[in-house]
């Protein structure tokens, strides 16, 4: 048996996924830490962890950013560096043996992608189930991060299904590139037309530059 959670992020999206009945909610100190400092605005907006009699933990955490320099493609980028933070987060008390990434998929605005795992916990061997999803959310269409990771004894059969019924919803559409963002995408994919485009602006640049020039009195 299993209990429905839901937590309502700050900027608008909710998370829902079950817990097993009777699990132990682990202390906030005792989960693993998630540095984003270094990130302007970014923030971890949730991290909840959960352990029950025969060994299984589920662990959950969110982090919400501002998504003015997100574009089609860095998808791949953040969900490299959600799946190294995941790792090292679940090798925690495990030697792992094995730590894999599944190919990315879209789903109606939303990005996903799967994660397994096995090692082993002392003497007991486990395996692992994992799933990011990465959307957007309000008026501000922020791009919020959310990270599933479940692991159990390797004879058990629940992590599959709870990672499976984990959701992100209230959602929006992705926002569109900035211009600086489609300026670097363009340089990367057409440098011939990238590079014209900025010849353009720096001509329109002087021109306006120009025009507001004080005029010498006649």
């Amino acid at each position: 048996m299993t209990e429905r959670r839901e937590e309502a992020l700050s900027g608008g999206a909710v998370v829902r996924f079950d817990v097993p009945a009777g699990a132990a909610e682990e202390r906030a100190e005792a989960l693993p830490r998630i540095e984003v400092s270094s990130l302007k605005g970014a923030r971890v907006s949730l991290r909840r962890g959960f352990v029950d009699e025969v060994g299984l933990r589920l662990r959950v955490a969110c982090v919400e950013a501002p998504s003015d320099r997100f574009a089609p493609g860095l998808e791949e980028v953040v969900f490299g560096m959600a799946t190294h933070l995941a790792r090292g987060a679940a090798s925690e008390g495990v030697a792992l043996e094995r730590w894999d990434a599944e190919g990315i998929t879209r789903h109606d605005g939303r990005f996903e992608q799967a994660l397994t795992g096995r090692g082993a916990r002392g003497d007991a061997p486990v395996t692992f189930r994992g799933r990011h999803v990465l959307g957007f959310e309000g008026a501000a269409r922020e791009a919020v991060l959310c990270t599933f990771v479940c692991e159990e004894p390797r004879t058990g059969e629940r992590c599959g299904e709870l990672v499976a019924k984990a959701e992100l919803g209230s959602l929006v559409p992705p926002p569109p590139p900035s211009l600086l963002v489609r300026s670097i995408l363009m340089a990367a994919e057409r440098p011939r037309d990238a590079a014209l485009l900025g010849a353009g602006i720096g001509v329109l640049f002087v021109v306006v530059l120009l025009a507001r020039r004080p005029r010498p009195s006649p």
